[in-house]
């Protein structure tokens, strides 16, 4: 089993009815992309702070895993 680091920052947008998003790293500007399929619940709102991993897509980084912090 791979250890991979969770990573904090923010959700910057979220569009419900595809189920996409992206997510800004919490020491960064950069928009990380992710699908809800590859989250923990199925909607998020701007803002919202979350944890994820960062993992190599097909065409850049991914965000994976991403869930909510309470």
């Amino acid at each position: 089993m791979q250890y991979r680091p969770l990573t904090r920052g923010t959700v910057y947008s979220f569009n419900t009815r595809r189920g996409t998003g992206f997510v800004r790293h919490s020491a960064g500007a950069d928009r990380i992309p992710f699908s809800a399929r590859d989250a923990r619940e199925e909607a998020y709102r701007a803002g919202e702070p979350v944890e994820f991993t960062v993992v190599g897509g097909k065409v850049g980084v991914m965000a994976r895993e991403v869930r909510r912090l309470t």
